[in-house]
């Protein structure tokens, strides 16, 4: 089923805009209102940046020795990655099942967020088959990591837009190992809007969510 086949019968997801926040706060905050879409409540999608913390999903392991932020562990999908400052992060709380849209469908559609922020930034991007997120080239500019328990999602996209990429030297991101990471910044070489690519990402979710093209 495509996105415009989709009848959903839920409203627009409200955007709520949380500023920085501590990644535990983050997850804490996804539970909550999952619990309430679960309950019939409104749909969200939050738009905030992290301060710096390794994540690690589902199937995420550590690398040996200390890393220079703390290590939080994440019940989304995925492996090793890093948040922080400059990057553009939407966790959209939706009920998926009810929109009809499956987890793969999910993944692309936050895929195609982070590809047209980009463009709109004047970075080209695209999708690497297997390897979810947006690439420019061989570099890869966004990570897209999800859970969907009882139809709902949680976890998102994450958008690197001025982030000190230096903090993705520790780890094989994403369990790619010499994999280079990118940001709008490093890409265009001027100064770009967290903001801005983070408005950008929740238009396009909203607007398809809303069937207005698919």
């Amino acid at each position: 089923m495509t996105l415009l086949a989709a009848k959903p019968r839920t409203g627009v997801p409200r955007v709520v805009r949380l500023g920085r926040m501590e990644y535990w706060d983050a997850m804490r905050w996804q539970r909550r209102m999952a619990v309430e879409a679960a309950a019939g409540g409104g749909e969200a999608v939050a738009l905030l940046e992290h301060e710096p913390v390794y994540t690690l999903g589902r199937r995420g392991t550590a690398p040996p020795g200390a890393l220079p932020a703390p290590v939080a562990a994440s019940d989304r999908g995925g492996r090793i990655t890093f948040h922080g400052p400059g990057q553009a992060v939407m966790y959209p709380v939706i009920r998926l099942r009810e929109r009809g849209i499956g987890a793969g469908e999910w993944v692309r559609l936050l895929e195609r967020c982070a590809i047209e922020a980009a463009a709109a930034a004047g970075v080209p991007t695209e999708r690497r088959r297997g390897q979810p997120g947006a690439w420019a080239g061989e570099r890869k500019l966004a990570s897209v990591g999800v859970r969907v328990s009882g139809g709902i999602s949680t976890h998102g996209a994450a958008l690197n837009v001025s982030t000190d990429l230096a903090w993705f030297d520790w780890i094989d991101a994403c369990d790619l190992p010499d994999v280079q990471m990118t940001s709008l910044q490093a890409e265009t070489g001027r100064e770009c809007s967290t903001a801005e690519a983070g408005e950008a990402m929740a238009a396009t979710l909203i607007e398809a969510l809303a069937g207005r093209h698919g």
